[in-house]
């Protein structure tokens, strides 16, 4: 009795094919998460406001989408409305605090290959979202590390001294490739190491009103600038402003504050609900408290080019055109 091959290869058939089918499938999943992940990151990205300090130009809980493309081929321009990364502010609280022990030489070491924490940001709150990585905390470069001594009683527990005088350094790529923090210090001696982010948790959306060489006073509730190829203050025409926020621009100045000189790399930013706004004027690093009024050009993830919700409140957000 002889076997037909035919109709083993029959069988086989529909095996192929719904593996043609699923393998089309993964293609195609792929193809369209690579091409979301290339336009989040390099082209437009949705945001949602959270908070009025915007307003009357942003509302709470309206989705808008930004424009990332334009910032890489050139830079902020004063006027814009953006989304980025505050400076890390004594309102937040530190990523890890670790003890160390110096050695006789002086010589601290602190292992941070192993240090991780859960992100305190409201998209991490679910607990299945807690376990992918955007939302571990780890060292990183750049990040801000305070160090002090302690003392031990009787008891072998440690006699917290005030923070103020702690001394401060910034993590770099070598303490991260080498997978440790060296401090120096007192031989022998226990420190207390905190490690803070350079920058704040949550995305902001406030409006630059300075750019590098820019010099902005703020005085009498109005805002002045003064240009790197000008001699002189300008009082800023901001049209943008409400009939609330118009000529109500204030802030509590610390003894020795004078007038904001934008570096080069960063902006200076307020938002439009001036009364009600968490931006440039209140920032302060933690720990040592000093005024951080200025916004790093890398983390600045983009201008907002349109509101997409509610679809009553569909429009565009002009490019904003400073007039002084």
């Amino acid at each position: 009795m002889h076997k037909n091959p035919s109709k083993k290869s029959d069988a086989k058939r529909p095996l192929k094919e719904i593996g043609l089918f699923l393998a089309d499938i993964l293609y195609n999943a792929v193809i369209i998460i690579v091409l979301v992940v290339l336009i989040r990151t390099f082209l437009i990205s949705p945001f949602r406001v959270i908070g009025s300090s915007m307003a009357d130009t942003l509302k709470n809980n309206e989705f808008i989408l930004i424009d990332k493309l334009n910032y890489h081929l050139g830079g902020p321009e004063r006027g814009d409305t953006v989304v980025f990364l505050p400076p890390i502010t004594n309102k937040y609280p530190h990523k890890f605090e670790e003890s160390i022990v110096f050695d006789a030489a002086g010589e601290g070491i602190l292992p941070i290959a192993d240090l991780k924490t859960g992100k305190n940001v409201f998209y991490c709150q679910n607990p299945l979202v807690q376990t992918f990585w955007f939302c571990q905390d780890r060292v990183e470069e750049r990040d801000l590390v305070y160090y002090r001594p302690v003392e031990e009683s009787k008891a072998d527990s440690l006699i917290d001294r005030s923070w103020k005088q702690a001394e401060k350094k910034v993590v770099t790529g070598a303490d991260i490739q080498a997978g440790q923090l060296t401090f120096w210090g007192q031989p022998g001696q226990s420190y207390l190491v905190r490690i803070y982010s350079s920058a704040g948790p949550e995305y902001f959306v406030k409006r630059i009103i300075g750019i590098p060489g820019d010099t902005i006073r703020i005085e009498n509730g109005r805002v002045y600038l003064k240009t790197a190829d000008s001699d002189e203050f300008a009082e800023l025409e901001e049209v943008y402003l409400n009939d609330e926020n118009a000529f109500n621009t204030y802030f509590k100045k610390t003894p020795g504050m004078g007038d904001f000189v934008v570096p080069e790399g960063y902006y200076f930013v307020l938002g439009d609900n001036r009364s009600h706004s968490n931006d440039s004027r209140h920032w302060f690093s933690p720990i040592d408290e000093q005024y951080t009024p200025f916004v790093d050009r890398e983390n600045i993830n983009g201008k907002v080019l349109i509101v997409l919700w509610p679809p009553t409140d569909l429009r565009l957000i002009p490019a904003g055109v400073l007039e002084n």
